[in-house]
């Protein structure tokens, strides 16, 4: 339900902000600052939760300020006021992202299967949304958000969270010696640029696939394809790891990226990207599925929460970085060219990947 809030409204922030007159650089430094602010907070939340072991507490007060702030959007609509809310959802977002995943990682089922569930939610909001707003106008698709916003509360309040007693028997987290872990801190330069790209796409996807000629309807069918390709990747991970290691396949992950990056630049057509859905799941799917696994391979159990959150804060920084540069791109060239952008740096990740191969644990 988490992620069907997500995929309600993230994909439609970006055209709903353009029918406020909101464009370009303002779009930009919108989506920018949103970025900088989640990572600022991430590494404090991931810390406090370490800390004080009260993941279902900080949850609830993390979703309240996301129906908060999808709330007051639906009738403030001044550049500033939705800067603010933005911000506001922004932190919440990425903070809420580690947190559920230190929470599965913490229990003993396969983090795989219960995170592809975040994927089948995503899609399914995004298609629900894209629907609604054709239906009821752009503003409706908040309001969706914020019913299902309120549906994820009461899932955490009856959800059973408890972190395993190896890791509650570590009183103290070590963060001199996960700044000090050469492996995990090139892995953290590897997220800001994987995951900076993914947000920056997921910021400019809709004016993106408006500018190419595709219809709102279409755009919603798109995602919810896209989204839903993650499943079968997120459950053959384990098979794939079992088989190749972890971190061969994060590194799959990455260079199934780069591809995809470069078909969106050089085959801007609605049908070419619609049709090309299938390697969201090999490359974000796969990514999501992997990622916290391997982090978890190469960080002592006392930091797992902490070394999460600062590895999705890069990702929010790499997106603050990735959002304000792609708005200027979209001023002065067109949408399309943010993705030979995005498809350089991602292969910058993917040279990080064959570096850190080389560093023992």
């Amino acid at each position: 339900m988490f992620y069907f809030t997500l995929g309600s409204s993230i994909p439609y922030f970006s055209k709903f902000f353009s029918s406020l007159e909101i464009h370009g650089s303002n779009l930009g430094m919108i989506f920018a600052v949103g970025s900088f602010l989640a990572m600022a907070i991430q590494p404090i939340l991931g810390y406090l939760n370490d800390k004080t072991k009260k993941s279902k507490e900080i949850l609830v007060v993390i979703t309240l300020m996301i129906v908060g702030a999808l709330f007051f959007m639906t009738f403030i609509h001044s550049v500033y006021g939705i800067l603010i809310l933005f911000s506001i959802y922004s932190m919440a977002v990425f903070s809420e992202f580690p947190l559920m995943d230190t929470v599965t990682l913490s229990s003993p089922h396969p983090f795989g299967k219960i995170r592809l569930w975040g994927s089948i939610g995503f899609a399914a909001g995004a298609l629900v949304s894209g629907k609604v707003i054709e239906l009821f106008g752009e503003v409706s698709f908040l309001y969706l958000g914020i019913i299902v916003g309120i549906i994820t509360i009461i899932l955490i309040l009856r959800v059973p969270m408890k972190i395993k007693e190896t890791h509650e028997e570590e009183g103290k987290v070590d963060l001199k010696a996960l700044l000090q872990n050469k492996k995990y801190l090139i892995f953290v330069g590897v997220s800001m640029l994987f995951l900076g790209s993914n947000n920056g796409h997921n910021s400019y996807f809709g004016i993106y696939f408006n500018d190419i000629g595709g219809s709102m309807a279409l755009l919603g069918v798109t995602i919810f394809l896209m989204t839903l390709s993650e499943v079968p990747f997120m459950g053959v991970s384990t098979k794939l790891i079992n088989k190749k290691g972890v971190e061969f396949a994060v590194t799959l992950s990455i260079f199934f990226l780069t591809l995809r990056w470069l078909l969106y630049f050089l085959f801007p057509t609605p049908y070419v990207v619609t049709g090309s859905f299938l390697i969201q799941g090999a490359s974000v799917g796969l990514f999501f599925a992997t990622a916290n696994l391997f982090v978890r391979s190469i960080v002592d159990k006392s930091t797992l929460g902490t070394a999460i959150t600062i590895f999705m804060a890069a990702g929010s920084l790499g997106g603050m970085f990735f959002q304000y540069i792609s708005g200027i791109l979209i001023d002065k060239y067109s949408s399309v060219y943010i993705y030979i952008f995005f498809a350089l740096l991602t292969f910058v990740a993917l040279i990080l990947m064959f570096i850190g191969k080389k560093i023992k644990k």
